[in-house]
């Protein structure tokens, strides 16, 4: 038996009827004939007939007073044997939903459905109308048929879609509930932005993690964000991204919404007082829901509101020296890779701090090295994790001058635990390491003298083509083709070349005014004291230079990612000058005041504006080796 059901009718059924000799039967009927202004109805014209006949769409007509907002179809077969022979009964159904326009008595009139060429006219529906809704669910649900929007994000539409979400989800006559301590929702809405934050009051430096989340109890088609938050006042770190929304089910006061992440960052305030996480402003195509599945699209204009931040500054008092700013929880370890080294040879000394928190801020502490062990280099990298927790490591390259068995006592940095209110000491393990003797050359010794290894037979050779001309020259044809070769092969070479010099002088050029427009804005920074400003157009500008060299486009990737992108030459020579130089960049915009020190002065702004200057102009050379 095939059969497909497309409609249930709620609440009563007032059908009109036509019916023919021949077994086919046409009704029309509506699932309540007494409404208000703004409700919505149910009109269904079925034909059923006890053999196969062939029904004509009947389309809508245009009926004063209503307003038609979906429609759809349905088929539905059954078989039965009944007194010795098979019966099938067959019904195809044309739902329409409407939604009344104005009060009065209405009639929806006889429609004309043609089945097998002949026409079967509907009875006519009455229709009461009053200038108040009807529907007791939708009245219920409106708590807040009345309530400001600061936004200005309501229309019509909005609220003929509300009307819909009441009448196909009647749990929405529930008072609005609040997810996680957010400000309160209307369960009416097509759909809502929500910012969640884990905490309102927070020390400087201390971490919070706010994620913008989109509700719906309808179908979201796409999204279309219009503006990201600023978070001005914070460090930012984004944690994840959606690059699709993937949906999870939750419940506010009993009822049903399916919620998806849209963009979570950890943020860091940089000053006491009052802060705030600004607005995610996005447009949505929802599909309307109906007994009969999803139907017309509403696009709607949604943000979510702003949230206070209450920002008090980390106690000066027993603020300890080796306090970099780092605000949390962390722990700290170090070892040597290898365990044990050699005279005259670098070791690795590994330095990691994670957990919760920043912990950019944290400082590579200080490394009391035995007698005769020198510190050759260092670097770090840094980042957060999708969880809110990040890490910083250091990677220190010492050289061992003697042998022995040497001990690194413990490293250990402050840290402000806003928990317990209190300033700690994170430290690491204290460290063994034993150096052995080596035959390399002390610093300053003669290097031994190279010997050179006996000849291998490495078998026939492919002979040199400019050494082997001569060969040729009793053969012209093959002399000729051999010159061709050549000749084409330096052409080539020479069009691949120039053209290559074509193609990057435009984007040398264009990057060289672009450098030239971004140190005059920095300089002006600086000339008026907006050292933040200054840090943040060095930051910006440093991105956007990288980007347009590794073809990337900008700030979209990490630096790590994006050093990986830029040529071979300019990343062995300054991918630890570019992270250093961003790493203080980064601090001195975003770093809390009390930290900065001295990097706000003048002299120093001054310095790294000029280091800044060095290595973007040597990135852009080196890209167009």
């Amino acid at each position: 038996m095939l059969k497909f059901v497309f409609v249930l009718l709620p609440l009563f059924y007032f059908p009109a009827f036509a019916q023919d000799g021949k077994g086919i039967e046409v009704t029309a009927g509506v699932d309540r004939n007494q409404v208000g202004v703004g409700d919505v109805i149910n009109l269904t014209i079925s034909i059923s007939a006890q053999e196969s006949v062939n029904v004509d769409d009947p389309g809508f007509p245009n009926i004063p007073g209503f307003e038609l907002i979906n429609s759809s179809t349905g088929v539905e077969t059954r078989s039965s044997f009944t007194n010795g022979r098979f019966v099938t009964q067959q019904s195809r159904n044309f739902n329409y939903m409407l939604t009344v326009v104005k009060p009065g008595n209405i009639q929806i009139p006889a429609i004309p459905i043609t089945v097998d060429g002949k026409a079967y006219p509907t009875k006519p529906i009455a229709i009461t109308v009053s200038n108040q809704r009807k529907n007791p669910n939708q009245q219920a649900g409106r708590p807040g048929n009345n309530r400001p929007d600061p936004l200005g994000m309501l229309d019509e539409e909005e609220e003929l879609f509300n009307q819909i979400l009441q009448r196909n989800f009647p749990g929405a006559r529930q008072m609005p509930g609040q997810p996680q301590g957010g400000p309160p929702v209307n369960p009416n809405d097509a759909f809502f932005i929500q910012a969640e934050v884990d905490k309102q009051k927070v020390y400087v430096g201390e971490q919070v993690i706010v994620g913008f989340y989109l509700y719906t109890r309808g179908q979201i088609r796409d999204i279309d964000t219009l503006k990201y938050p600023d978070l001005k006042g914070f460090w930012k770190e984004e944690l994840e991204m959606a690059t699709r929304l993937n949906f999870e089910q939750t419940v506010i006061n009993n009822i049903p919404y399916q919620r998806a992440l849209l963009v979570s960052y950890a943020l860091f305030p940089i000053r006491p007082g009052k802060a705030k996480v600004d607005p995610y402003k996005a447009k949505c195509t929802v599909l309307t829901p109906t007994n009969f599945g999803f139907g017309r699209p509403y696009q709607f204009t949604k943000a979510s509101r702003e949230i206070a931040i209450e920002v008090e500054d980390v106690p000066v008092n027993d603020r300890p020296s080796n306090f970099t700013g780092a605000v949390g929880r962390f722990r700290l370890t170090a070892q040597f890779e290898p365990p044990a080294g050699i005279t005259n040879q670098p070791v690795t000394l590994r330095v990691r701090f994670e957990g919760q928190g920043n912990a950019k801020l944290i400082e590579l502490p200080k490394i009391d090295l035995p007698p005769g062990f020198e510190l050759y280099d260092q670097k770090s990298q840094a980042k957060f994790n999708k969880d809110g927790t990040s890490f910083k490591e250091f990677e220190v390259l010492v050289i061992p001058r003697e042998p022995g068995a040497f001990k690194i006592p413990p490293m250990s940095v402050a840290v402000f635990d806003p928990e317990s209110k209190k300033f700690t000491n994170v430290s690491s393990q204290p460290l063994d390491i034993t150096v052995t003797g080596t035959g390399s050359a002390a610093p300053g010794a003669t290097p031994a003298p190279v010997t050179a290894s006996p000849a291998r037979d490495e078998g026939p050779k492919l002979p040199a083509l400019a050494t082997d001309l001569n060969r040729y020259s009793s053969d012209p044809v093959a002399l000729s083709i051999v010159t061709i070769i050549l000749y084409l092969s330096v052409a080539l070479f020479l069009i691949y070349f120039g053209w290559r010099r074509l193609r990057r002088k435009p984007k040398k050029v264009s990057l060289e005014l672009v450098l030239g427009r971004r140190l005059k804005k920095i300089r002006e920074h600086i000339a008026a004291k907006e050292f933040r400003r200054a840090g943040v157009e060095m930051t910006n500008a440093s991105y956007y230079i990288l980007g347009q060299l590794s073809d990337q486009g900008g700030a979209n990737l990490q630096l790590s990612l994006l050093l990986e992108k830029t040529p071979p030459s300019l990343r062995n020579e300054l991918a630890v000058p570019i992270q250093n130089l961003l790493t203080q960049c980064e601090a001195l915009s975003f770093a809390p005041e009390a930290m900065i020190g001295d990097m706000s002065q003048n002299a120093r702004l001054e310095a790294l504006s000029k280091e800044f200057e060095r290595v973007m102009n040597r990135a852009i050379e080196l890209a167009e080796v």
